[in-house]
């Protein structure tokens, strides 16, 4: 984190004791869930970590608290700036680098913008190229692959996109090979199984065995493991059809309709 300066070392020491308040409250707020405190207080700190927390609270607002389309793509650019903030001051911040790049991919979605879905494939890569053992990139490849051939099917998604399931199935592999408990990666690779086709049942069940024994590190881990365990009992439920239908439902902006 980094640290406020004053002439006098007494302002130094109370203005730093005034940053780590700030930001041990927006990561506080992270942990819990809480996403309106997050922004609150991640704007008040101002700092490249806080603005980080910021921009991810705002879109997981957008994704699963919003149903209005314009709402939710007016919460994804003020998430976005908060990201751009945090890279200006930190360049080489990872995170920042990959949540800027899940922002716009959120906007692609909601846009069915081509360019900007090959934008965002191209920032995976390259995180990824510099990074390769950062588990939630190959993560967010995996959904990018994944997502691009639920949505359009395979034929375009490979001719317009680049998109291929096997690439989903490769990038998924090595996230859970990186970070076998983490509960978004599961759940993230559960949901997009059956997204493709409700035949995929039986594996993403598999991937969600076990996933309420998981320790969720933040709220969004939270979230996500409690996505997990109402989808693996809807897939427990013996109605592959069903089980689809919630995985899509589970989906960010499937309030959007």
């Amino acid at each position: 984190m980094r640290r406020l300066t004053a002439p006098l070392a007494a302002a130094m020491l109370c203005l730093a004791g005034n940053a780590q308040i700030a930001h041990a409250s927006a990561s506080d707020e992270f942990r819990a869930g809480n996403w309106a405190a997050v922004v609150r207080d991640g704007h008040a700190e101002n700092t490249p970590d806080s603005l980080i927390l910021a921009g991810r609270a705002q879109l997981s607002i957008a994704g699963y608290q919003t149903a209005d389309k314009a709402s939710a793509m007016a919460i994804i650019a003020a998430a976005e700036a908060d990201f751009d903030k945090a890279l200006a001051r930190a360049p080489g911040n990872v995170e920042a680098q990959l949540q800027k790049a899940v922002a716009i991919a959120y906007r692609a979605q909601l846009a069915r913008g081509i360019g900007l879905a090959k934008d965002v494939r191209r920032r995976f890569e390259a995180i990824r190229a510099a990074n390769p053992n950062n588990s939630l990139v190959w993560g967010a490849l995996g959904g990018w692959h994944g997502g691009a051939v639920a949505t359009v099917g395979s034929f375009l998604a490979g001719t317009v996109l680049g998109a291929k399931k096997s690439e989903m199935e490769r990038c998924y592999a090595q996230a859970l090979r990186l970070a076998p408990g983490l509960p978004s990666t599961r759940t993230f690779f559960a949901i997009t199984l059956l997204d493709l086709d409700p035949a995929n049942s039986a594996r993403a069940a598999g991937l969600l065995k076990g996933i309420e024994t998981l320790p969720a590190e933040d709220g969004f881990e939270a979230m996500m493991k409690q996505q997990g365990i109402e989808l693996a009992a809807s897939i427990a439920r013996g109605n592959a059809a069903s089980a689809q239908a919630t995985a899509r439902r589970l989906k960010a902006f499937s309030r959007l309709g």
